[in-house]
């Protein structure tokens, strides 16, 4: 299960980080890894809408984990141990370590800490890992041999979050955070597992976050301190005033080095005589610290600003190895100059092998750099990494990939035959990670959700609430959706490139059909023989695809114009597509060219480009397919397309909808707009007479804007950002609010059962979906939530035929003895 712990920022300094770009709130790409972030605050929960529930017997949830325990949430940290032999990574969001062995990539234990766990260090002999706590305000010691939790050490304070080892193996350096600002350090006698100092220190803390639309990934980015090799000194940079403060680590002293604006990272030489600090942003300055003298010796000047809280001195101590923009730069300390420039892309660690002789640099793809030549001589391409540690005893490194995944990458960085080793999950599977899509049989038995992060599929008996099976598909799982029959699952892996279909009976994977890039979207037909899909990265196009089981097969592709993404109202949205309701027709938003592309699915050819608003994102059709309404994200208004073939046309654009609309579903007459609050919008529910092309009704959906939409039998059910679910009366201009009900949490995904009987709502930051019952008991008759005698008297009392009647359970248009059955199968409690 995952959680949001809070730790105190500086109040001096507090930046957001953004994996990959950032920009406004409502950026688009043309390739979905690079989508901007969205307002912070859209992780939160804010005030449910206070509106009355207006229908009888209200819907209820139930919240179902698809977690498999134990699980690795967030790892954060990454360390060897000093053999080479094993790598531990720390999980924040399910309080754990686990341990790898190198050779084969392997999990051999998983232990237990405590909360909020933040960072490790492994002492030199091997023995113990140290790891703090952030929010149980304890130190965690691991036997690492016997792989069990030794002792957790209460500090001094409040909120450790790093953590050194001296090389005698006999103490520990805490950094607490406090209030942010009277921090302190902890000593940890590490054989007796007690604080045996604690001592005031300058601000340590947060400086920043990272976070990622798409799943919702965020997390903190925290100062940094440094022990000597030694074990004499701290070494701690104090951003927010100009000054790097040393500690004498047995008694506590003080004594401070004033230094240029924002220091920020800091390495200390082999010798322990020196320590080399980076001045981040536009103060563009290395400063060379004498520990000994606790003086400046030098001031190096970069050509430009220090990013990414990364600095590691050359074993010779004759260069600074530094980040810049998408550039890893050498610095020549005693000319304090810069000697070398090497483009890497955007930097997330450095780390210099056992022997010196390379560096490796994580990020999407990562670099091998020869330090003496000061020269890049291996690119290794495969996701983006940030956090790194490198082998003590070979050439090799490991990186956590926790932006947009929560998997560990091994590496050979052996020069230019560097290679990836290995890719996994940094928890034992099966997992259940960020399900971020979801599908519901029509008959409302079983959902499949697609985990967005663990890359496998979540199969849910939804009557006994219960996980029935985890299938591993392939990385960043964006779509699924189940045949008419209930038969079979397709599911688009983004980052695995490929389509696969899922035999729901086997709970399988049969087919896997590879579409490059990044397959993003899809629809089945109405009678289940074809799927299309439409990825959005490279040669943007849509797949025609028969579906027959293991023999399914790619027939058709053909251009999609460009498609992409933008920010949704929390999570990323990626160009939409629909179905005609009888399968003909084919929609597509075309978002770059803003066009709305058709093709007629019995020809697999394009039959239209029909020029639409700006940046169309979704797509609905009337119920007779006669017309299409198309959301322009940035114009913010609603295109109303005739759909004729050849010869289908813009017949209206609706404007007033502020703003960033994005849900539309159509009845005959209407079409319900979701739109947002940003900008002077409003969030609500636009209603649009068809034949007029305007505005007739606004439905307030208060703090929470729509994210999806299901319209079937005269009722809209909204999913709602705010973590509620609204169903409206869909009446048109008279439409009406039905009920609001709370969910777990802000959802990315609604799938409604075809008999509306049963929603599934995902909730990526809680790894698991809450399930719905709209109907919340179709045999308590009488509406008491109990299944009783009074229930079995009115099925009694109707005996006989009786269409439209509530005891017609299995709506037979008879009471008659599967009536009775049914009430006698729910005897009892029913909510």
């Amino acid at each position: 299960m995952r959680k949001l712990g809070f730790v105190r920022a500086l109040p001096w300094a507090v930046a957001l980080v953004v994996a990959l770009s950032s920009s406004a709130a409502s950026a688009a790409s043309a390739d979905d890894g690079g989508a901007a972030v969205a307002d912070r605050s859209t992780w939160l929960r804010p005030r449910p809408v206070v509106t009355p529930a207006l229908s009888v017997g209200p819907p209820t949830t139930a919240f179902v984990s698809v977690d498999a325990a134990p699980e690795g949430d967030m790892p954060r940290a990454v360390a060897y141990t000093p053999d080479g032999e094993h790598v531990l990574v720390v999980h924040r969001d399910t309080d754990n370590v686990t341990i790898f062995e190198t050779t084969g990539w392997s999990i051999v234990a998983t232990v237990g800490v405590g909360d909020f766990p933040v960072d490790v260090a492994v002492t030199a002999d091997g023995r113990f890992a140290v790891i703090p706590n952030v929010l149980d305000h304890t130190v965690s010691i691991v036997d690492i041999e016997t792989r069990t939790l030794l002792a957790s050490v209460p500090v001094t304070g409040t909120q450790p979050y790093r953590v050194a080892t001296t090389p005698d193996n006999a103490f520990a350096v805490v950094g607490v955070i406090n209030d942010g600002v009277a921090s302190s350090f902890s000593i940890i006698d590490l054989e007796d597992a007690v604080e045996t100092a604690s001592f005031a220190s300058g601000p340590q803390g947060v400086i920043g976050f990272f976070a990622t639309p798409e799943s919702g990934l965020v997390g903190n980015l925290f100062t940094q301190f440094a022990l000597s090799p030694d074990g004499a000194t701290i070494v701690l940079p104090d951003r927010g005033d100009a000054r790097v403060r040393l500690y004498d680590r047995a008694s506590g002293v003080e004594r401070v080095v004033t230094t240029d604006a924002q220091p920020t990272a800091v390495d200390v030489s082999a010798d322990s005589a020196t320590a080399v600090v980076s001045h981040e942003g536009p103060t563009r300055r290395i400063s060379v610290i004498d520990l000994a003298a606790g003086v400046v010796t030098t001031t190096a000047t970069t050509d430009a600003d220090l990013l990414g809280q990364v600095i590691r001195l050359t074993p010779d101590g004759l260069h600074a190895i530094a980040a810049i923009s998408n550039n890893v730069v050498f610095v020549k300390l005693s000319a304090g100059v810069t000697s070398s420039t090497i483009f890497t892309g955007v930097v997330g660690d450095i780390e210099l092998s056992f022997d010196g002789a390379y560096a490796f640099v994580s990020n999407f793809n990562a670099a091998v750099i020869d330090v003496g030549a000061q020269s890049l001589v291996r690119t290794i391409p495969f996701g983006p990494c940030v956090d790194a540690a490198a082998s003590p005893t070979q050439r090799r490194a490991v990186a956590l990939n926790n932006r947009f995944s929560e998997r560990i990458h091994f590496y050979d960085i052996d020069g230019a035959s560097g290679f990836l080793e290995h890719a996994t999950l940094t928890g034992p599977p099966p997992e259940g990670d960020v399900p971020y899509a979801a599908d519901v049989t029509a008959d409302g038995s079983v959902a499949v959700v697609a985990n967005l992060v663990s890359g496998d599929l979540t199969i849910v008996d939804l009557p006994a609430r219960r996980i029935r099976a985890h299938v591993p598909i392939g990385d960043r799982l964006k779509e699924v959706r189940i045949t008419p029959d209930g038969g079979h699952a397709v599911v688009c892996s983004m980052e695995t490139h490929e389509v696969a279909v899922v035999d729901l009976v086997a709970d399988a994977v049969v087919a896997r059909l590879p579409i490059s890039d990044r397959p993003g979207r899809v629809r089945i037909a109405p009678d289940g023989s074809a799927a299309y899909v439409l990825n959005v990265a490279g040669t943007d196009r849509v797949s025609f695809i028969t579906l027959d089981g293991a023999k399914s097969v790619i027939d058709t592709q053909l251009p999609a114009g460009q498609t992409g993404v933008a920010n949704g109202p929390t999570y990323t949205e990626t160009s939409g597509i629909e179905l005609s309701p009888d399968g003909t027709t084919l929609a597509v938003c075309d978002s770059f060219n803003d066009r709305l592309r058709l093709y007629d699915t019995a020809t697999r050819t394009q039959v239209a480009s029909v020029p639409v608003g700006d940046f169309p994102l979704r797509v609905a059709f009337a119920p007779d397919g006669d017309r299409a309404f198309v959301c322009n994200h940035f114009s913010d208004d609603l295109t109303i397309v005739a759909v004729d073939g050849a010869a289908s046309t813009r017949v209206a654009t609706v404007a007033g909808m502020t703003r960033y609309p994005l849900v539309v579903e159509a009845d005959e007459g209407f079409a319900y707009v979701g739109t947002r609050a940003s900008g002077g919008g409003v969030n609500a529910v636009k209603v649009v007479d068809v034949a007029r092309a305007a505005v007739v009704a606004t439905i307030s959906t208060g703090t929470g804007s729509p994210r999806d939409s299901a319209l079937a039998d005269g009722v809209l059910t909204v999913m709602l950002t705010s973590g509620e679910l609204m169903r409206i009366a869909a009446t048109g201009a008279t439409s009406t609010i039905m009920d609001v009900t709370p969910l777990s949490a802000g959802p990315s995904d609604l799938a409604v059962a075809g008999d509306r009987g049963t929603a599934v709502v995902t909730q990526p930051t809680l790894d698991g979906v809450d399930v719905v019952s709209l109907v919340p008991c179709d045999t308590d008759l009488d509406g008491d939530a109990t299944v009783g005698f009074t229930d079995l008297l009115l099925v009694l009392a109707t005996w006989g035929p009786c269409p439209g009647c509530p005891a017609d359970i299995d709506g037979d248009g008879l009471v008659g003895f599967t009536d009775l059955l049914a009430v006698l199968a729910d005897w009892g409690p029913c909510p």
